[in-house]
């Protein structure tokens, strides 16, 4: 419901407001009769005395004062009225607890005075006693029909428990007193919160006529016409009050929203450009409108550019980490990752607290390959977040992946420790273990993500390197054999596979026919440049391999493996100077591996 400042019906208690009482002690007739005492004529005289004086004290607004006098008329004169006034003075002092007592006194003598009624149905409702106020001005309107009063208040009183019976009773009033604001204000009020929509713009229709110029009551009848889908009448409403408020925000996004609900989006980002452009609209409004182009943009492609040039037009004016997180994830969609990570780096930086950010960047960073970006943002990340699963995960891959596995093998174990049963933590470990010759412990985390998922690829393709290393040539066979069937278009399983087959010098026309498919799908890959090098070597076409190992080595001429690799090449076509070269940079690199030692203290294969 629109929250409206209506001019209130003057039809409140306002006997609780006045400045004096309008009772008078009553003078008990005794029609002169003889045997009445001296003493109670004097003492109705003090009554009296001390209930003008204490209505001259309420007049002046002091009713504790007021009060006092009261209470001694009470004592002379235990009259209804004393009662009452004093009840309506406590009331007046918030003491309800002691004007409800003196109330029900005053009620009990005169049951029927729809006055005192009134005041007590006024404290039981100051006093949260809903119920007992619904009773009492009930009992009221038993005695007086036509009290307005009675009726307003009573339906006010029962608005959320019985609505439809507050409506009846509001209209009641309107029978009584003709078309009034403050009640149509309720009636429009309710029905809007029952979904009673038709009502409601009935209703608002007749507060227009009273009012035309309200803009309120306008957007109200906008709304409730949109949620009709009305949208022919709920245009030409928002246009006509456009015409008389052309700047108004409220009434440009109700306008947006019609046409958003018709499915019109482009027409929908002209009016939202104007909200958008705007100064006086809050970050989180426009932050809700290019929201909504965004997710719109699941469903129609062509919303994601205006979502775009939204998000832009806030962030010149406005440094916000949420506008730079969806313009990350718009260039990402764009196929835009360069861009992609600076936006997603100052959402980083903007949001320091909020590890989804660090998450979607080392992310981003890790399937861009850019291992040591990822490496330098997730361990400022882990250090923020040392608890956060994902950002150890992808700190450990990161480090892996950069052969840094010692501490890798710190970062994947804590991210093991939170998700124990995650596959690719599993898997990373494994790995990760694997090549810091710890195969016993690789195996038992490997073995345990096989039994979770059966068929996953890498998971396999990591036991398959263990159990070659160890030897175990028929179980890694098995293995790579058994992946192929899962996926025949698996490049990496052929990749690998083959080059086991080339290492052992076994199926090696098996081993090419797979290596060619790996580097006719991945030409730039220097691992898969090397398999097919190596599959030539072992079949004597030294030319062959030296043309590919040689490519394998350009794009990376820091790996042992390929370096070595090419010596043996080089000395196989009788260059062993140039061969002795390329083994002493690559025991430069890896001084682990003896074998290169013994090539290079021998001088040749």
């Amino acid at each position: 419901m629109v929250i409206m400042k209506f001019k209130i019906l003057l039809i409140y208690t306002a006997f609780l407001l006045a400045g004096c009482s309008s009772d008078v002690v009553r003078e008990n007739n005794s029609n002169g009769k003889n045997d009445q005492s001296f003493n109670a004529l004097q003492n109705k005289k003090l009554a009296q005395e001390k209930f003008i004086a204490g209505s001259l004290l309420e007049l002046k607004g002091q009713y504790a004062e007021a009060v006092i006098e009261y209470l001694e008329a009470l004592k002379y004169d235990p009259q209804p009225g004393i009662n009452y006034a004093i009840a309506k003075n406590y009331y007046r002092l918030n003491k309800l607890s002691s004007a409800l007592t003196f109330s029900q006194k005053a009620v009990e003598n005169e049951p029927k005075n729809t006055e005192y009624l009134t005041l007590q149905a006024s404290i039981y409702s100051s006093s949260h006693l809903e119920d007992s106020a619904a009773v009492v001005y009930s009992k009221i309107i038993q005695l007086d029909s036509t009290n307005v009063t009675a009726y307003y208040n009573l339906a006010q009183l029962i608005e959320s428990k019985k609505p439809s019976v507050a409506i009846l009773h509001y209209k009641k009033i309107l029978d009584m007193i003709g078309p009034e604001w403050s009640v149509l204000v309720r009636i429009a009020d309710i029905n809007e919160r029952m979904g009673n929509i038709k009502e409601t713009i009935s209703t608002v229709e007749e507060l227009i006529k009273l009012n035309p110029s309200d803009l309120l009551l306008q957007k109200l009848l906008i709304e409730s016409y949109l949620k009709t889908k009305d949208y022919e009448k709920a245009l030409s409403k928002v246009n006509e009050s456009l015409t008389s408020f052309p700047d108004d925000e409220s009434l440009i996004d109700l306008k947006g929203r019609i046409f958003i609900q018709q499915g019109k989006w482009q027409d929908a980002s002209n009016e939202y450009m104007k909200l958008v452009k705007s100064r006086k609209i809050s970050i989180e409004d426009k932050l809700r409108i290019g929201t909504s182009f965004y997710l719109q943009s699941e469903k129609d492609s062509t919303n994601l550019n205006i979502a775009k040039q939204i998000f832009l037009e806030v962030n010149r004016d406005t440094l916000d980490w949420q506008v730079n997180a969806y313009l990350g994830e718009i260039e990402l969609r764009e196929h835009k990752n360069e861009s992609a990570i600076e936006y997603f780096k100052t959402a980083a930086k903007l949001a320091e607290w909020n590890a989804q950010i660090w998450v979607r960047l080392g992310g981003l960073l890790f399937d861009s390959k850019k291992y040591k970006d990822a490496i330098e943002f997730m361990s400022k990340a882990s250090e923020k977040f040392p608890n956060d699963f994902a950002i150890n995960l992808i700190y450990g891959l990161s480090l892996s992946t950069e052969n840094e596995h010692l501490k890798a093998k710190a970062a994947l174990e804590k991210a093991f420790k939170l998700n124990p049963d995650d596959i690719t933590v599993l898997s990373a470990l494994g790995y990760t273990l694997n090549q810091l010759k710890n195969d016993k412990e690789a195996l038992v985390h490997l073995n345990k993500a096989l039994i979770i998922e059966p068929n996953n690829l890498q998971v396999i393709s990591v036991l398959a390197m263990i159990h070659e290393s160890q030897k175990e040539y028929q179980i890694s066979d098995s293995l790579y054999t058994s992946a192929l069937k899962i996926d025949s278009s698996n490049v990496l399983i052929m990749n690998n596979f083959a080059y086991s087959l080339a290492e052992r010098g076994i199926r090696l026309q098996d081993a090419l026919t797979m290596s060619k498919k790996a580097v006719e799908t991945e030409p730039k890959n220097s691992s898969y440049l090397d398999t097919i090098g190596w599959i030539y070597f072992r079949l004597g076409d030294f030319k062959k391999a030296k043309k590919y190992i040689e490519e394998a080595v350009k794009l990376e001429n820091k790996n042992a493996i390929l370096l070595d690799h090419l010596g043996d090449i080089y000395f196989k076509l009788g260059d062993k100077i140039k061969a002795v070269g390329l083994w002493k940079s690559a025991f430069e690199l890896d001084s682990t591996k003896t074998s290169i030692k013994t090539k290079i203290e021998k001088g040749e294969l």
